[in-house]
Parts: structure tokens; C-alpha cells; sequence
């Protein structure tokens, strides 16, 4: 939908074309931090269990957060390597390879923060 809806086209730089391309990288940005809303439950039914070990004094918390934030990180990574590829140059933005390395790593910081959350 996202490539459709922001399609390349003649554009110039002014005004409205700076507008369309802030839209579209919004919309991206939203679209990745809406995502991860799916996993909220998964976390809070893993939350019960730590609280439990934790006051019966079996595990500490550690042993059950790194093992599922290791996992996550190249995950999200994939992720968003996979969404810049599908519409960095569909949407049109520059073909400058340092602004695609820069689009794709404020993604990944952006699914980092919300794997925090």
C-alpha cells in the first residue's frame, strides 16, 4: 500500500514535494512502530512468569529478558532492511547509497526502542 500510495513521480524540490516526501517517511515510521504492537501480550504473559520466579526466588530477571532481546535485534534489523528495500526507490527518495544506510538505521534504532517498550 505504502508504494502506491507515495509512487515516484516528476517531482521537484519545493514545498510540496518536501511535504510528500515527509508524509511518506512518517507513514513508515508509524507503520514500523505500530507493528510491533502484536507482541504487547506475548511480554505481558512473559511478564507473570518473571514475577513469579523472581518472588520465589528461582531465577533473577535477566535470564529471561537477554535470550528474547538477542532474538529480536537481527530481527529487526531484517526488518527494516527488507521495508527500505521495498520502497526506498519506489518512493523516489535520493539514490545516494549514505541516505539509504541512514533511512535503513534510523528504522532499526526505531524497532530497537520499541522492543524496549
Amino acid at each position: 500500500m505504502t508504494m502506491t500510495v507515495f509512487l515516484r513521480r516528476g517531482m521537484e524540490t519545493d514545498v510540496f514535494d518536501a511535504n510528500y516526501y515527509t508524509g511518506s517517511l512518517f507513514y513508515e515510521l508509524v507503520i514500523l512502530l505500530v507493528d510491533g504492537v502484536s507482541e504487547l501480550p506475548m511480554t505481558a504473559e512473559r511478564l507473570s512468569v518473571s514475577c513469579k520466579q523472581k518472588d520465589l526466588r528461582y531465577y533473577p530477571a535477566w535470564p529471561y529478558a537477554i535470550p528474547a532481546t538477542i532474538l529480536k535485534v537481527p530481527l529487526s534489523f531484517v526488518e527494516s532492511l527488507i521495508w527500505t528495500c521495498l520502497t526506498y526507490y519506489v518512493i523516489g527518495y535520493s539514490p545516494q547509497i549514505w541516505r539509504n544506510i541512514g533511512n535503513i538505521q534510523v528504522k532499526v534504532n526505531l524497532k530497537r526502542k520499541q522492543i524496549g517498550v
